[in-house]
């Protein structure tokens, strides 16, 4: 079989769930974090923003009571926000401080963002660990990382 030099592949469950775990243990102060190359990406961030992570996600929008079709997208998961850039090639920045509904559901793969502006935005796929990490991180704290019902999925493998 021909195997390509650089070929990705994909990550399984329990490699997902671990990145997710580090990540806590980085946010919370415990671990380093490594280097992420946004300006390598073309990405600007704010003044003392740190990028934790980039993911692979889809985001589908909330319209007229149902989901819309999935979008491909990569996720660059910071401390201040999600930043998508969509396989159309635009930008979109879901910031954790105007949130006022998180909805992370690891066990079914998806995470809900809520602005209250009646169009809900839904990240699924395999690494939305990650951004339910840096979610609960951002809007709960350090406490939250060990007490937030959403992450249990993480604590019951470690």
């Amino acid at each position: 079989m021909l195997r390509l030099k650089n070929a990705r592949r994909e990550r399984d469950v329990g490699e997902i769930h671990e990145d997710a775990r580090r990540l806590a243990l980085e946010a919370a102060g415990l671990l380093p974090s490594p280097v992420v190359d946004v300006m390598g990406r073309g990405i600007v961030l704010e003044t003392g923003e740190r990028a934790w992570r980039e993911v692979g996600v889809e985001l589908r929008h909330h319209i007229s009571g149902e989901w819309c079709a999935a979008m491909p997208a990569v996720a660059l998961v910071t401390d201040r926000r999600v930043l998508l850039r969509t396989s159309a090639g635009n930008c979109i920045s879901l910031w954790w401080g105007t949130l006022v509904r998180f909805e992370p559901s690891l066990s079914r793969g998806y995470v809900v963002f809520d602005y209250g502006d009646g169009v809900p935005r839904l990240l699924s796929g395999g690494q939305v660990p990650v951004v339910a990490v840096a979610g609960v991180m951002a809007l709960y704290g350090v406490a939250g990382l060990t007490e937030h019902p959403a992450l249990e999925p993480l604590r019951a493998s470690s």
